[in-house]
């Protein structure tokens, strides 16, 4: 690998102009000269790769009349729409927040445009949280922590609005930062997810129950806290936040009581959305996007109890999942069995991240390996949390793997099989996978060093990009498929999309292997002969209307 250590460095002051520029060297000096814009000048077809590349520049895609020669063969139907896409984009956590608090406002809100801004990633989608997740500073709090406030008279969000003391800017929170988003990005469409309710809701009276599990809803307050997430929606939009979707509880199935959590069967999931959560938010039009966790059979059970009920699936608009049930698989088994169950309803990827950064294959020698260091997140290095905890039977789907190719390969392979929108977690967290209240440490595609300001643009970031900045709501999956004309040829993965104008294709692939192959796209009667390096992303956009018979 020819990873250049350190080339997403960024010191504090600098603008990210260069990182989307292109090119293989990704630091910029504070004599840059701001962001570029995207629209007519965003170039058409860029490249990434562990050799260095960041989204550099590649000639257009020429075409010739024939098919491809034999080979491995990327094969577009245009004209064959399958799901119409919602976004791609990242999680607004008071982590993400309390590190930007830290940094000067130019880099801030540097940092900030790199996500959401035109000249940035600019991405369509986010993902927040309702209260109190292991993602916030100290944890162990709602918006009403009042016991026996059944009409929610002492419901506040001035938690979000509070800051942090001792930082750079004190007053910056994660309200200002959702709201910092969606000022450069007015149309973000928002899921919000709560961990648990107000502990005096639920049967343990506590947030979590370290060790054992997060408790449970009282189904005497079912409605209550039906009403809490609608006071939540309410609020947020009287501060200029319009909720895109809400799910009715993070990870129903409990995380051991490690941190905020609260469990709901199948059954009482079905349930609270029938009875109470939906009808509750059917005036606020805001959308339920039901279950919230892994990829899994479970989760095709939890989807069946809820949209083969018409009285709970009346109030659903689709399935929010996680992607921690496996580091090499997006799970397309899983993700065509819930589509099955009602085609209408959409998929979305709410939450993945690096995960596991405090264990010793990821921190040997205490120290975060892939801070500052762009090799490691396209290397086969990193583990998860099941390389150390999954049973013995799920191990096989826990093994090492590259960051880049984990990512790339879960928007290839879950667009692909129905995922209509992709939410990364935390957009930014400090340089050891922080803060968290309870250790449990992850990466960010931005990562910064708290004690000297820098900011660290790691792989996954420009692997975002090559998404986001080019899929864009309402454009549509079509129908592709990869062929390999010599067995063992294969490597190679490819999502095709039409864009809402129906005019033009983009396509973008990925190359797992160490070596470059050739492989060919081929549209109707025409075919571009391509090659791509080892370990590499491409994203190719050309006309589409042109190849059409």
């Amino acid at each position: 690998m020819n990873g250049r250590r350190g080339a997403g460095r960024v010191r504090p002051g600098a603008t990210v102009a260069a990182l989307l520029l292109a090119g293989a060297t990704a630091s910029v000096s504070a004599a840059g000269t701001g962001l570029r814009p995207l629209g007519p000048g965003r170039p058409d077809c860029v490249q990434s790769s562990a050799a260095g590349d960041r989204l550099r520049p590649l000639p257009s895609v020429r075409f010739e009349p024939g098919p491809a020669p034999a080979g491995i063969v990327v094969r577009v139907e245009p004209d064959s729409l399958r799901q119409r896409i919602e976004g791609v984009g990242g999680s607004l956590t008071e982590a993400s927040a309390y590190v930007l608090a830290h940094l000067p406002k130019t880099v801030r809100d540097s940092v900030v445009a790199s996500f959401f801004g035109p000249g940035g990633a600019d991405l369509t989608m986010a993902r927040t949280h309702i209260g109190a997740c292991d993602f916030t500073v100290a944890g162990k709090y709602s918006y009403d922590d009042v016991a026996g406030d059944d009409d929610l008279a002492h419901f506040s969000i001035a938690h979000d609005k509070a800051g942090f003391p001792g930082a750079r800017d004190p007053h910056y929170a994660l309200l200002p930062l959702i709201q910092d988003a969606l000022a450069r990005q007015p149309a973000l469409a928002i899921v919000a997810s709560p961990w648990t309710a107000p502990a005096w809701m639920k049967d343990n009276g506590a947030f979590y129950t370290q060790g054992k599990s997060g408790g449970g809803l009282l189904p005497t307050h079912y409605f209550t806290f039906a009403r809490y997430v609608e006071k939540y929606v309410r609020a947020y939009a009287a501060e200029g936040v319009p909720i895109w979707a809400v799910t009715p509880v993070n990870e129903p199935l409990g995380v051991g009581g490690q941190w905020e959590s609260m469990e709901m069967s199948p059954e009482q999931l079905r349930d609270y959305v029938a009875g109470d959560l939906g009808p509750v938010l059917a005036p606020t039009g805001v959308r339920i996007l039901q279950y919230d966790q892994n990829r899994d059979a479970i989760a095709v059970r939890y989807a069946g109890a809820m949209l083969r009920d018409s009285a709970s699936a009346r109030y659903v608009w689709g399935t929010a999942l996680h992607w921690y049930g496996s580091t090499i698989s997006p799970c397309s088994d899983v993700l065509d069995a819930i589509h099955d169950l009602d085609p209408a309803r959409g998929l979305i990827h709410t939450e993945g991240c690096v995960d596991a950064l405090g264990a010793k294959t990821n921190s040997p020698d205490g120290r975060f390996a892939g801070w500052n260091n762009d090799a490691w997140w396209w290397r086969r290095e990193a583990t998860d949390w099941g390389w150390d905890w999954a049973a013995p039977e799920d191990k096989p789907q826990h093994p090492r793997y590259a960051p880049v190719h984990r990512y790339a390969r879960d928007l290839i392979g879950g667009m692909n099989h129905w995922l209509s929108g992709w939410i990364d977690w935390n957009i930014v967290l400090d340089s050891r996978g922080g803060p968290n209240h309870v250790g449990n440490w992850c990466a960010a595609p931005v990562m910064v060093d708290l004690a000297t300001g820098d900011v660290y643009y790691t792989p996954l970031y420009f692997t975002i990009a090559h998404f986001s900045r080019y899929l864009r709501p309402g454009d549509h999956v079509v129908r592709s498929a990869v062929t390999a004309g010599n067995p063992g040829a294969g490597g190679l993965q490819a999502l095709a999309v039409l864009d809402k104008a129906g005019r033009h294709l983009t396509v973008i692939v990925l190359n797992e292997r160490d070596e470059p192959l050739a492989y060919g796209i081929e549209v109707g009667q025409e075919h571009a002969a391509m090659s791509i390096p080892g370990n590499a992303i491409q994203t190719l956009r050309f006309d589409a209307d042109s190849l059409r018979n």
